[in-house]
């Protein structure tokens, strides 16, 4: 049976900008010659001295087609042709990171814009950013938690679930950290890993009282938990329908006799479980930047070997072109046309 080549481009996302760029290109040379040629013919009014002035007619147009191929090979290297097949082996490597995600129906407060749980999954998609080659995980919690995502390093599969959480993603209402804890652990645990980071990011209500057992088995454990908080502590109202609605139609959660019930982050308490455990303690209502100490604190730590796997993938091929491309630059400029 015969094999079927497949001809790729590794720049395949940028094709409509190497080619428009390649296009203004090979459009500005034509109007540079056209301009050229008028001038030159203007100079010489018509008489015969234009052809002194010319050169070679032939040379010419040789030198103008080189540069045309040099165009279009210019836009063949930037997108990087790709077709055979080459085998090599890769090492995964890295630290795992966990992180516990809130989705309670205080999350959707509106004291950090556009809300708490908008810009707690900013902050997380950060992080996620800036790993490199570390796995990363998410647990979601409210009344009860549940592992969303196993420990990956298949970050946009991570993203995808990532976008997908809610305060409709656990039926059960509440705030549980203590149950997150405990997940979070059972992941560590099964795992056995020894470069181990759970992130917890809340505005740190909790309807249970169990956080300080849980917290427990990390501490035994030698795994720093590391505590972001979001919210104010002035606090503010939890809405019932969807952000972005019409603010006169906003419904808010109240209680038995009536009144609004205010969230506010509860940052001693936060900062009571990063203490325990060893972890640190962040603020992101204003600002992220304090999650670079989470990058540091990644970077630091001793990394996993996941083991070696064995990929394989497309082979460059631009190296071809780009000889081609220095090849007929070269003879174009050492090509005389008087």
């Amino acid at each position: 049976m015969r094999k079927v080549i497949m001809f790729l481009f590794g720049n395949y996302k940028y094709l409509l900008y190497i080619v428009s760029i390649s296009f203004l290109i090979l459009i500005l040379f034509i109007w540079y010659q056209i301009w050229k040629e008028r001038v030159l013919f203007q100079l010489s009014q018509g008489s015969g001295i234009y052809n002194i002035i010319r050169g070679s007619h032939a040379i010419a147009r040789a030198k103008q087609a080189m540069i045309v191929l040099s165009i279009i090979l210019f836009g063949i290297v930037m997108l990087r042709p790709q077709w055979g097949e080459q085998v090599r082996q890769v090492t995964s490597e890295g630290s795992d990171l966990l992180i516990a995600l809130d989705v309670s129906p205080s999350m959707l407060s509106m004291d950090v814009k556009p809300n708490r749980l908008a810009r707690a999954k900013d902050a997380i998609r950060w992080i996620v950013d800036s790993l490199k080659g570390d796995r990363v995980g998410l647990i979601l919690f409210s009344g009860d938690s549940f592992l969303m995502c196993p420990l990956t390093n298949d970050y946009a599969a991570f993203m995808m679930f990532l976008d997908s959480a809610s305060p409709d993603s656990i039926y059960m209402k509440g705030t549980d950290i203590g149950s997150a804890l405990r997940d979070a652990y059972r992941v560590f645990k099964d795992k056995k890993l020894t470069s181990r980071i759970l992130v917890l990011i809340t505005d740190g209500e909790d309807h249970e009282g169990s956080v300080e057992e849980a917290a427990k088995l990390f501490r035994e454990s030698d795994v720093a938990v590391y505590t972001v908080g979001i919210g104010s502590a002035s606090g503010e109202v939890i809405p019932l329908s969807v952000p972005g609605a019409d603010p006169g139609e906003i419904k808010y959660v109240r209680d038995d006799d009536g009144n609004l019930v205010i969230s506010r982050q509860n940052i001693q308490f936060l900062k009571k479980i990063s203490g325990y455990t060893g972890g640190h303690y962040i603020d992101i209502s204003n600002s992220l930047s304090g999650l670079h100490f989470i990058l540091e604190i990644i970077s630091d730590q001793h990394k996993n070997r996941y083991g070696t796997r064995v990929i394989k993938e497309p082979r460059e091929q631009f190296q071809i072109f780009a000889f081609m491309l220095i090849m007929f630059l070269s003879a174009e400029l050492m090509l005389n046309e008087r």
